[in-house]
């Protein structure tokens, strides 16, 4: 009787301490950790600029007529558009999201200071400029 019992509860305590493990959270940081409409939005605006300047560089050398080279930018121009056009509506909406990146990025842009000699962007905490090594200003 007394192995039953110790049983039992030895199943009850693993279950206990294993359930978290199972459990879909429903948090904020676990909807923080998620990607996001906007995070997915930007990595499209990176792959299509990145793949306009694939495209002007194989131009530059020769790899393309320049009928071809119209065509093909001119469709990339239109789809990065319609990326930026659904950014800018996201962003420009009264979502908590956006908000906060829009903070956070106005935040970033506090929390630096321009160099007098270069105008490089530097952190606050930096007492010397990164790019030219000249004494910050506080």
């Amino acid at each position: 009787m007394l192995y039953l019992f110790c049983g039992i509860l030895g199943g009850a305590v693993l279950a206990v301490v294993c359930a978290p493990l199972f459990r879909k959270e429903e948090t904020l940081e676990s909807a923080i950790i998620e990607e996001t409409e906007w995070d997915l939005l930007q990595r499209k605006k990176e792959v299509i600029l990145g793949n306009i300047q694939d495209l002007d560089f194989e131009y530059k050398c020769g790899k393309l007529s320049a009928e071809d080279y119209q065509k093909i930018r001119a469709e990339m121009n239109n789809e990065a558009a319609v990326v930026f056009a659904q950014i800018e509506k996201l962003e420009s909406s009264k979502d908590l999201d956006a908000l906060i990146r829009r903070e956070i990025s106005a935040r970033k842009d506090r929390s630096t200071m321009a160099c007098p000699s270069c105008g490089s962007k530097n952190p606050n905490t930096n007492k010397f400029c990164a790019e030219c090594g000249a004494k910050l200003k506080r």
